[in-house]
Parts: C-alpha cells; sequence; structure tokens
C-alpha cells in the first residue's frame, strides 16, 4: 500500500524546502521530491576543479539577527546552523556620469553620496527616503504579523496603508513623486537587473521592500554556499520525520473528483497525500494534474501572463587571489551602466543584441566574501546580465555553442577593462544561458524570475496565486507572491503556510 503524507512537495527550491520545515516543524508528515541529485534548486553549489561555486546567489537581503527578514531564517529552523557573510560594501554602480560605493547597513551613507552627485535634490531625496521607510515598515508590519492572515488583510487599509498605495505604481512613477530628475531615479534603481525589469516598468511593491531591507539591514553570502543554506532546511525536516526523495521526478499530480489525492514519483509510485504544494512552474503544474481538471478560462489567464526574462551567468575560478589584480578586499558587487537608459537597454536584452555599448552587466567577487569556496592562493568572481531567451531557445547545436562563446568573450573583454590582463589568470569558466536555466529548472524560456513583476502580474492581488482552483493543490516561491530572490521565496512560504495551514 501507498505510504500517506500530509503534505507532498513538487520540487525541492527554497520556497518548497522553507515550507517543509514550517509544516514539519508543526508536526505535519511531509515528503519533499526532487528531480536533481541535490535539493535547492537555485538554492545550490555546483564544484569545477576544486573550485565551489554558487548557482546563483549575488547577495541576500537583510538577514541580520535583528531584522526582520532574519525572522524567516529563524522560523525555518535554520538561524543557528549556518552562517551569514556580511558584504564589506552592498554595491557600487559606475557609469560614464556617477560612481557610487553604497556601504553596509549605511543609508545615511548612501544618502551623502547621491547629495554628491545631486546636489540640487537633497530636500526630494531626503523625502523620498522618509517615505520609502515608513512603505518598508507597512510592508514588514503586514508580512510578519503575528494575527492571522485574513485579518492582516481586513486591516490593510487602515494599518499598512502604503502596502495599497503604491502597490499600482511602477518604481519609476513612485520616484516621480519625489524627482524629475531622470538620472537620479535610474541611479537609485540601479539594481534593477535583479529584478528582472527596467525602473519604468517594475511594480514598486516588488522593488521596495529589498530596496530598503539591503540600505537598512545588508546584503550577505552564505558561508559555503547557499547549498549550506538547502542542507540545514533539509536536516530540519527529516528531524522532525519528514523525507527528502532526490532522483526522483513527479510524472503525476493525482486529482479525484475535484481535490489532490496524491503524486506518482519515479521512486516511491503512488503517494496519497492530503496537500501538494508545487515548488515548479504552474505550466509544469497543470501538466502534471491534467489540463482536463482546469477550465478553459483558468488555463488562458495563466498562459497570457508574461514570463520574466532569462540572464546570462559565467562563473570563473582564477590562478591568483583578486588582490593580486588589483581588487580590493572591500569590493563584492559592481553594475556598470552603458549611456542608454535601462529602458533601452532592457529593450536590447530582450532582443537578445547584447554589447558593451548597449547593455548592463555586473561583476561579483564571489571569493572576497567566502575563500573557503576556493583554494588556497586562488580566487573567483561572476559576470552577469539579463538575456531574452527567445534568440537562444531557436538556435541549432553548433549556433548556440557559437553564441554563448561570443557572449563569454563579451563579458569577460567587459571585465578586462576593470581587471587588466583577467584571462590570463582563468583556471576555470563555465556559463550558464537561458538553455541552462530551462534545462536546470524546466521554467518556460527560460525565465530566472517566474511571471515578470511588471504591476499586472505584482502585488497581493495581482500575482500568481498560492492557491490553484483544485482543493489541496498549492503554489509557492518566486512564481507567486511575493516573487523571485532568496527572501522572496522563503516569504512565500511563510505566507503560504499563515494563509492556509
Amino acid at each position: 500500500m501507498s505510504e500517506q503524507y500530509d503534505t507532498v512537495f513538487v520540487g525541492s527550491g527554497l520556497g518548497a524546502l522553507a515550507t517543509a520545515s514550517l509544516l514539519a516543524q508543526r508536526g505535519q508528515k511531509v515528503l519533499v521530491v526532487e528531480k536533481h541529485n541535490i535539493p535547492g534548486g537555485y538554492a545550490s553549489n555546483f564544484r569545477r576543479k576544486g573550485f565551489n561555486f554558487d548557482v546563483s546567489l549575488h547577495s541576500f537581503d537583510g538577514v541580520v539577527r535583528g531584522a526582520e527578514s532574519f525572522k524567516v531564517i529563524e522560523a525555518c529552523g535554520v538561524a543557528d546552523k549556518v552562517e551569514f557573510l556580511h558584504h564589506p560594501s552592498l554595491y557600487r554602480y559606475r557609469s560614464q556620469d556617477v560612481d557610487i560605493t553604497v556601504g553596509h547597513r549605511d543609508l545615511e551613507g548612501y544618502k551623502r553620496e547621491l547629495f554628491r552627485f545631486f546636489p540640487d535634490e537633497v530636500d526630494n531625496i531626503n523625502r523620498l527616503f522618509s517615505e520609502s521607510l515608513r512603505n518598508y515598515n507597512d510592508m514588514c508590519g503586514f508580512l510578519y504579523s503575528r494575527k492571522p492572515f485574513w485579518m492582516r488583510f481586513i486591516a490593510t487599509p487602515m494599518v499598512y496603508p502604503r502596502v495599497l498605495r503604491y502597490g499600482h505604481e511602477t518604481v519609476d512613477h513612485y520616484f516621480s513623486r519625489f524627482t524629475s530628475n531622470e538620472r537620479l531615479k535610474e541611479v537609485l534603481s540601479a539594481q534593477w537587473s535583479y529584478y528582472g525589469l527596467p525602473a519604468k516598468e517594475l511594480a514598486f511593491g516588488y522593488f521596495s521592500y529589498p530596496f530598503i531591507d539591503y540600505l537598512q539591514n545588508g546584503g550577505y553570502s552564505i558561508k559555503g554556499g547557499s547549498q549550506a543554506l538547502s542542507n540545514a532546511l533539509v536536516e530540519v525536516i527529516e528531524h522532525h520525520g519528514g523525507r527528502v526523495e532526490l532522483e526522483s521526478v513527479v510524472s503525476q499530480i493525482v486529482v479525484e473528483r475535484g481535490r489532490v489525492s496524491g503524486v506518482v514519483t519515479r521512486k516511491s509510485g503512488m503517494v496519497k497525500a492530503r496537500n501538494v504544494i508545487a515548488n515548479i512552474s504552474p505550466h509544469a503544474v497543470v501538466e502534471m494534474a491534467g489540463e482536463s481538471n482546469f477550465k478553459a478560462r483558468y488555463l488562458a489567464r495563466m498562459r497570457e501572463l508574461k514570463l520574466s526574462v532569462s540572464g546570462f551567468q559565467v562563473y570563473l575560478g582564477l590562478k591568483c587571489p583578486l588582490s593580486e589584480l588589483g581588487v580590493g578586499a572591500e569590493e563584492y558587487i559592481h553594475f556598470f551602466s552603458p549611456e542608454k537608459t535601462q529602458q533601452q537597454q532592457y529593450e536590447h536584452m530582450q532582443a537578445g543584441e547584447l554589447h558593451a555599448d548597449n547593455t548592463s552587466w555586473s561583476i561579483n567577487y564571489f571569493s572576497n566574501i567566502d575563500p573557503s569556496m576556493v583554494p588556497p592562493g586562488k580566487s573567483s568572481l561572476g559576470l552577469f546580465t539579463l538575456t531574452g531567451a527567445d534568440s537562444w531557445h531557436s538556435l541549432n547545436k553548433l549556433d548556440y555553442r557559437q553564441k554563448k562563446r561570443e557572449l563569454v568573450e563579451l563579458l569577460i573583454s567587459n571585465a578586462e577593462k576593470v581587471i587588466p590582463g583577467l584571462r590570463n589568470y582563468i583556471e576555470v569558466c563555465e556559463a550558464g544561458s537561458p538553455r541552462t536555466m530551462t534545462k536546470f529548472t524546466n521554467n518556460p524560456e527560460g525565465a530566472i524570475y517566474g511571471f515578470e513583476q511588471n504591476i499586472r502580474q505584482s502585488g497581493l492581488f495581482n500575482r500568481f496565486p498560492q492557491k490553484y482552483p483544485i482543493k489541496g493543490l498549492y503554489q509557492v516561491g518566486a512564481w507567486t507572491f511575493p516573487g523571485a530572490g532568496f527572501i522572496g521565496t522563503m516569504l512565500s512560504a511563510r505566507l503560504l503556510v499563515d494563509r492556509y495551514f
């Protein structure tokens, strides 16, 4: 006979592992099923020639004891199982007319840097951050309240008014409440590539929480890489009687008379469950559960939702310490922007027209934070840019390999303008394209942020719902509220449990 579980998870991304840890601690019998041989999804590592690379983590916001974001880590039971390493500086933004370094947990210092480049905007900058802090407090009040979800929901207009007031605005529209300086607005949204949309399209409700959380509470890496966090969550799940089944594909979500009754996995066969929580794309969920179990109108609405852009990441293992290449110990993330506006850059990215003069990109000096990830006397860094998926998935193998080599070469050439002679020290070079993202996650078109965070698809009311129209079937992770990012996906776990369990 099949074993019975309270809840089965399809996929073991951070949203699933966080949710499973919360439910296991509450006494539920849980099973997490993962097709890969390691848990974590994008929160995982891979090794090449002694170099340990984090698949996707660039910066984890706000995970310092006492900060609101750390409450998620504590609730999942891993606060004392992982070590968070703060970045010596949050980031550096570099363009032809502006060069700003944002310090660790130094909002006032950041404002002084802005005053230096925009002296006529001092009052506007002060007003903008005063209101942004109030908005952040409203967001935290809503997200971390101990009151039942329905009570928070009803109280939102009176108790957390800014959650609704600015929820329908783009980042650019919100900034325009305080300044008409287009250049200042672009500098304020320097990290836009980590959200997947330029400020004129990106929903402020999604951007607003990490915007302040990073500045006020800092950016972090995880000692040993994000795999350490995923492994710690697995440890909590198993300690409380749950199970994580690796190298096992879910072939079917079983639905009987409008409600889930379990799943079929490669290793365990039929597994009975009262609830199924998906941490994969909704498109894959529909396929596993059977389209006939969904109304045509529901399927049409889902397929109309716009997918996020994809990305291209180059991982470099170097033969020498970063200091020998002139990189200071205080450096971590550098964002580089050409003269073109964010909107112009994004149009080039979507079309796959990547060029040093067209598109922004970034460097992450990984080993400056955690030298244990590289062999002694060596170092590592990452190069990243956004890219549309269409021009990648339609290529044949030879053309694909050529395009991949060209983009690797472009990013390394860009980096050599900052680190002269970089290519002479490269020992390991790996790259992940939109095709890689699709193969790794099965996300359509390699969408790295789930559904796009435009104002029509973002926020409590517009984001893809956590509950499907099939009883007992739920969604967690980047595709649903609040969205992608390590804290975003773990928050989706907390909200799902608060609301439905």
